[in-house]
């Protein structure tokens, strides 16, 4: 392939996308065929997730540096993230929410980190570019975090005379608002994050990339990069939960998020900033203009009659043709009347095919990516009623107690590793491919099922203990019973996260190239969100189904007072239900290729227009 094809087939960007679109993970992931560099100056790391490699550049000493810099955000983003998620648990501790409300406010915030991706990347792409959009969202993540601390009692009790313990009598109107509009700036800085931090290394760091040659990082950086996460997770785990004043809790993630943007910022004279290339979104919209303007034009027999078929003849392998949606290739005729030179001066009036193509396929799976709300309401459990209900479990081992962000940091070893480890298996079947991907997805919907049973089977059980030692109302009494009973819900909960990330990432890459990969990763990541602040209403609909008959409702204002094990036998069903529809669409899809392989140049046939 000519340096002219792969800059086409790359779509004017460089081969990254980030996988993780949620909770601040951000994970760098390369689609190219690894190579196997051990020169005594070069070092490769790489390790397979599915069809994609994570790669390392190797680089010199500066640009060590430079990685260290812009590193520092993550390692911050990690620390700030461990601390986040006990959210939950400072509202019913110190604001005594009941925790339908708790979970509620908690659930909007999740809902946000998965929606605002979708918009900050249509920016990114259009105005910002990958640098000012790094910078904008470290600086209102910093905001968010510095606000955040201040909505605690203690820090402001002077200023606005008020007391400074935790309770709610000494959190006036001031901190309330102050709380709400941290929230919205710390989602706005996650999102940023996920959507421009990996890209904004591989413009530093990948200028060098060849799709049949790329090299890794120098062993050092490899190093300090591992070192510096086992730090930040070691602090995260095993030191912020010894912490007990909120203001300390959420304070010192903030002064390092600081500190980070600070160590950011003294490498700016050296970062490059490339200018944005153009959002996807916006080549849809051009291309349902441009059809629409030709709504009443026939599409023409002869292929030549459309613009930019030498330049898709090219990637026509990577893009084949779709029998769906075919009236949407009017954008792409070349009027006979008109110049074409003065037909290309507007492009909202002539389209090339290959984004002809690119939106057709958008399109196309819109419904596939909509079916992923359930991920989203499914976990935020692990930030809303997991933690509340090992809060107040045993954390006892033998003579040691351990932090309850212990399981955190499980489930999110689970969600690494667990896809490897389904994408090791799966990589022995024929096409494993094309029909990897697939199958993930119906794994991790099973996985979900798995999940929300073993936390109701857990959940019967901490009831029975909390009846048999008479604390139902006592919620802030420990309950004899060890916290590791909730271990196989977050690791199962992890896998599901894990395995249905990575196997849309990959299913979306065999229809997609980049940027447009990365397009529909934050489509997805709108379903999901849209999934966390639909279990806002989900619970409020079982909660007013629950009282039918004059039955109290499954949720009360403690946990120890509500039936959380129905409601997840309720999300089990749920979830299960949706595999129904996955597996009609993924029929739906089948038939499709299998029509466009019989007659592959049909151009009259067309199932929707």
């Amino acid at each position: 392939m000519n340096s002219a094809a792969k800059q086409l087939v790359l779509g004017g960007q460089r081969r990254v996308a980030v996988i993780a679109m949620d909770k601040g993970f951000c994970v760098v992931v390369m689609n190219a065929t690894p190579t196997a560099d051990f020169s005594r100056k070069s070092f490769h790391y790489s390790w397979r997730q599915g069809r994609s490699w994570f790669h390392l550049v190797e680089t010199e000493s500066t640009k060590t540096t430079m990685f260290t810099r812009v590193l520092t955000l993550a390692w911050a983003d990690m620390l700030a993230m461990y601390a986040l998620w006990m959210l939950m648990v400072y509202l019913t501790d110190v604001w005594k929410l009941n925790i339908t409300h708790a979970s509620a406010i908690v659930n909007a915030y999740l809902g946000l980190i998965g929606i605002l991706p979708f918009a900050m990347l249509f920016v990114a792409d259009t105005l910002l570019g990958n640098f000012w959009m790094l910078l904008f969202s470290t600086l209102s993540f910093s905001t968010g975090m510095g606000m955040l601390t201040m909505s605690t009692p203690p820090v402001l009790a002077n200023a606005l005379d008020r007391c400074s313990a935790y309770d709610p009598e000494c959190i006036g109107n001031s901190q309330h608002i102050l709380f709400y509009a941290a929230i919205v700036l710390i989602a706005v800085g996650i999102s940023g994050h996920a959507i421009s931090l990996g890209n904004f290394i591989a413009e530093q760091f990948l200028d060098a990339i060849e799709m049949d040659n790329i090299n890794g990082f120098s062993i050092l950086t490899v190093y300090a990069g591992n070192f510096g996460t086992f730090i930040f997770t070691t602090v995260a785990v095993l030191g912020l939960p010894y912490i007990k004043p909120w203001s300390l809790r959420f304070g010192i993630p903030a002064i390092c998020m600081v500190v980070a943007m600070v160590i950011f910022l003294s490498g700016s004279c050296r970062y490059k900033r490339n200018r944005p290339d153009g959002s996807p979104l916006t080549i849809l919209l051009r291309v349902l203009v441009a059809s629409a303007s030709k709504f009443f034009k026939q599409r023409p027999v002869d292929v030549n009659h459309y613009y930019g078929v030498q330049e898709y003849a090219a990637v026509v392998h990577v893009l084949p043709p779709i029998r769906c949606w075919r009236c949407f290739e009017k954008a792409a005729i070349i009027l006979p009347d008109r110049p074409l030179e003065q037909q290309k001066q507007n492009r909202w009036k002539l389209c090339a095919l290959i984004e002809v193509r690119n939106a057709q396929y958008l399109i196309y799976m819109i419904p596939m990516a909509m079916a992923f709300t359930f991920g989203g309401l499914l976990s935020s459990l692990s930030h809303t009623y997991f933690i509340e209900q090992a809060k107040n479990m045993n954390h006892k081992v033998g003579s040691l107690t351990l932090p309850i962000t212990v399981l955190f940091w499980l489930y999110a070893q689970a969600r690494q590793h667990v896809p490897k480890l389904y994408f090791g298996f799966a990589s022995c079947w024929p096409n494993a491919r094309s029909y990897g991907p697939i199958v993930g997805i119906a794994v991790s919907m099973m996985l979900g099922v798995l999940c929300c049973v073993t936390a109701a089977s857990v959940e019967s059980r901490r009831l029975d203990v909390v009846r048999k030692h008479g604390l139902l109302d006592k919620p802030d009494d420990t309950i004899p019973m060890s916290v590791f009973w909730l271990l196989p819900q977050y690791i199962l909960l992890g896998a599901t996260d894990g395995v249905l990330e990575q196997s849309t990432a990959a299913f979306l890459n065999n229809y997609f190239i980049l940027p447009w990969t990365q397009f529909m990763l934050t489509f997805t990541s709108l379903g999901q969100g849209l999934g966390c602040i639909g279990s806002v209403l989900c619970v409020y609909i079982v909660g007013k189904l629950s009282e039918r008959g004059g039955n109290p409702s499954w949720f009360q204002g403690t946990l120890n007072e509500s039936r959380l094990d129905k409601y997840y036998w309720t999300l089990a069903w749920l979830i299960a239900s949706n595999i129904v529809p996955y597996i009609v669409l993924r029929f739906w899809y089948a038939h499709m290729r299998k029509k466009e392989n019989d007659a592959p140049g049909e151009a009259q046939w067309c199932c929707c227009c």
